[in-house]
């Protein structure tokens, strides 16, 4: 199941960077928070496929793997919550003001999700290296 997590893990880091350059180039070119760079698909759409499948992803590698140790997948699943994290952070340096503030308890609801995401890798690489 290691190596099922770990594709799981870097298809969803692979997914989450997608997000991310979408919504930066998104930015940078003045579309705003509501539109997408080159992905051609509504917000919405792009937050779920993008966003939270990757997450659901990287949850799913840590349970997969529950009873098996693998410090590989702890670190894949620490990368993927920290790439939640950071790509909030962008938006908010990039947008600053220009974020609506009922979106900004989204945001937090995402950074909360991107912790619980962070502390489960470092769950996983806790107990792969005491069984080691």
């Amino acid at each position: 199941m290691a190596k099922a997590a770990i594709v799981l893990s870097i298809i969803s880091i692979i997914m989450l960077a997608i997000y991310g350059a979408d919504s930066i180039i998104a930015i940078n070119e003045n579309l705003g928070l509501q539109n997408t760079a080159f992905l051609h698909t509504d917000v919405k759409t792009r937050g779920v496929i993008f966003g939270v499948i990757p997450a659901i992803m990287l949850i799913t590698s840590f349970f997969i793997t529950r009873k098996e140790p693998s410090k590989a997948v702890g670190i894949l699943i620490i990368v993927g919550g920290a790439l939640v994290i950071i790509g909030v952070g962008i938006i908010f340096v990039l947008q600053g003001n220009a974020i609506p503030s009922s979106v900004r308890g989204e945001f937090g609801a995402v950074v909360i999700i991107g912790i619980i995401i962070t502390v489960l890798g470092s769950i996983k690489i806790k107990k792969s290296v005491r069984v080691l």
